[in-house]
């Protein structure tokens, strides 16, 4: 079984003797640990100024997943835990009765457990969505205060209201919320390379769009869904792949929009790229109309458009890949006593599981010292071992990417200057003395970061 990621926490546990969060004393529900593997999480955050709609576009969003069904046959949900189902029926309530739902506080964000069953060509998955504050994105102090505890997401909702931005007094633009996130998550020392932001324009009812754009939005054959009155495509009326294109086609269509027209549009898509993360965008209005100015109530039975975009747009860039085989490696000598301290290993351990199948093993020793899912050791073996690679090596996948953690040179690593191993393995040598001849050699001193051996190792992946 695969490692579990508590979802209060985002660290791994087994669960086995509890199902208690060791960190901020939550249960984790059961059915989140049984089927971790039948049915993974797919992480989710939004990420927006205060007011600009983030737990509105979650309300609308959870709403229309409630009726699904009615467009695809055998898909159904699951409320995990007793927050978030009251946090539905709260929001489902505020619906009913035309209210908007109030401003998030300001707060470490406790995620929403939400599970969709059977999504056609893309299996079941389990929503941990995290609302953060828009407050929170005034400084970069505050995103490092409480954003720690989203590192686990791979995909962002970056949340922005054109309108509001237009007649924001401070002047904020789309640029600076990307640099209170990017500052935070440095700050973090998160890696975004392989990150995906997809950027929701909300209140697109409201927005000075181009024609194309306010036609994509009104066109949206869902837009019902949550109404009981309105007739909506059937499953034999309803193509996805036909859906997802026109979401591409609006996407690369917004994205120059941006470039072009949005201040601070160019710089931002610049960034984005330049920090490696994967970029989509899409327009959406959850609420399908502005609230009356003077009771600031909506209409209750309202239509909703494209509130599924960013829900689709991140289950096609999280489908899960193939795991890839990665193996830690570990001086087992008599001098080998500094790899094992100041929880090194527990670290690099952590960080690298998040990539692939991890399995460590004894520099000198053929069989694991431990398999996925299991945690290293935290001192050497009783019994020292020589620094030898070959018998590790010869028995490994040609597709598994090395990270060897040594005190001293490797007496056998020459053996394989000139094999397909040496752009597979990273040396991470403690101290000055080590092999200056192997390409991927890392010099790891007393306060380095361990997250630059990760970042090493991800290189040769």
């Amino acid at each position: 079984m695969a490692r579990v990621i508590c979802p209060f926490c985002l660290k791994p546990h087994d669960f086995m003797s509890s199902l208690e969060c060791p960190v901020y004393k939550e249960t984790v529900p059961a059915a989140y640990v049984r089927d971790y593997n039948k049915v993974p999480p797919l992480w989710l955050v939004t990420i927006g100024f205060t007011q600009h709609g983030k737990t509105t576009y979650l309300a609308a969003l959870t709403l229309m997943l409630e009726s699904i069904d009615k467009v695809w046959d055998g898909v159904y949900y699951r409320h995990l835990d007793q927050y978030t189902l009251d946090t539905i029926r709260q929001w489902r309530q505020e619906a009913m009765q035309g209210e908007l739902p109030p401003a998030n506080p300001k707060a470490v964000p406790r995620p929403i457990l939400f599970n969709i069953y059977n999504i056609p060509e893309s299996g079941s998955r389990c929503l941990v969505m995290y609302d953060v504050s828009g407050e929170i994105y005034s400084s970069l102090s505050e995103v490092e205060e409480y954003v720690t505890s989203i590192k686990q997401v791979k995909t962002t909702w970056f949340l922005v209201s054109l309108p509001d931005l237009l007649s924001d007094e401070e002047g904020k633009t789309i640029t600076d919320l990307f640099n209170v996130y990017l500052s935070g998550m440095e700050n973090l020392r998160i890696d975004l390379r392989g990150q995906n932001l997809i950027v929701v324009y909300t209140k697109g009812d409201e927005a000075v769009f181009p024609r194309e754009f306010k036609d994509y939005l009104r066109a949206d054959p869902f837009r019902g869904l949550t109404r009981r009155d309105t007739i909506i495509p059937g499953p034999e009326d309803f193509s996805l792949e036909v859906y997802i294109q026109g979401m591409r086609d609006i996407s690369n269509q917004l994205q120059e929009y941006t470039r072009k027209q949005v201040q601070g549009g160019a710089a931002f898509i610049s960034m984005a790229k330049a920090n490696g993360m994967n970029l989509a965008f899409c327009v959406t209005s959850a609420l399908g109309e502005s609230p009356d100015s003077a009771s600031n109530r909506l209409r209750a039975d309202a239509f909703r458009y494209r509130v599924l975009d960013p829900f689709l747009w991140a289950v096609i860039l999280e489908t899960p890949a193939s795991s890839r085989p990665i193996g830690l490696v570990v001086d087992a000598s008599r001098k080998s006593r500094s790899v094992y301290d100041k929880a090194l290993l527990p670290v690099v351990w952590d960080h690298l599981s998040d990539y692939g199948e991890l399995t460590t093993y004894y520099l000198g020793q053929a069989s694991p010292a431990s398999r996925p899912g299991q945690r290293p050791l935290d001192s050497p073996p009783s019994v020292a071992h020589q620094r030898l690679i070959g018998p590790i090596l010869e028995e490994a996948s040609p597709e598994t990417r090395f990270m060897v953690i040594g005190t001293g040179p490797i007496t056998d690593l020459a053996d394989f200057q000139n094999s397909p191993w040496r752009d597979r393995v990273l040396l991470v040598m403690m101290g000055e003395d080590h092999q200056r001849d192997w390409p991927n050699t890392i010099v790891y001193r007393t306060g380095d970061a361990p997250t630059v051996l990760v970042d090493a190792l991800l290189r040769l992946l």
